[in-house]
């Protein structure tokens, strides 16, 4: 674990430097899981090949600004859910908006266990075929960990909208799985 550690300062240092060696190394390195996060949000490889381009130069003009080499993976992170974000935001794709109040019988499984035993390859297929707003939601907090106000801040929407879009989204994704099973 130190020799990986090590391993990423030298890159941060030659990146730091302007060095396209230590700069293609990162991306070598980071690629797969920033392009693994752009999946996640966009519905096609063709979205998650630009924003994983936009990520990079995001990286490398930022990289300066990054103090503590072991904190490079959470920045990576940060810099992607932030990018795939503004992506959805550019490409003019309005987020669903829904009250709370509309919500009725709907069951919350708060254990997470209607994803059990579903290949990982046909979850993220049903969250990608989810509408863009719950998908976006749907991956800020149940895979990203934000929480509702972080979302909230970020998406400049009422915490009540998100939760609503996330029992949605949870909904829909159940719906989907109890097809499939």
């Amino acid at each position: 674990m130190m020799k990986q550690k090590l391993k990423d300062r030298d890159i941060v240092a030659g990146c730091k430097a302007d060095k396209p060696q230590s700069q293609r190394q990162l991306y070598d390195k980071y690629c797969r899981m920033v392009m693994g996060m752009a999946l996640r949000y966009t519905q096609n490889i063709p979205d998650a090949e630009d924003v994983v381009q936009d990520v990079f130069v995001k990286i490398f003009m930022k990289i300066h600004t990054l103090r503590d080499e072991s904190t490079l993976i959470s920045w990576i992170k940060t810099i992607t859910t932030h990018t795939c974000i503004d992506f959805l935001k550019a490409k003019n794709k309005k987020l669903i908006t829904t009250n709370i109040d509309d919500i009725t019988n709907e069951i919350i499984d708060n254990n997470n266990k209607i994803y059990d035993g579903i290949p990982t390859e046909q979850l993220l297929k049903f969250i990608q075929e989810l509408p863009d707003g719950f998908r976006t939601i749907f991956n800020l907090y149940a895979i990203d960990g934000y929480k509702y106000e972080e979302i909230a801040k970020m998406l400049a929407c009422s915490e009540s909208n998100i939760r609503s879009q996330y029992v949605r989204a949870r909904k829909i994704l159940r719906e989907k799985i109890e097809k499939y099973e």
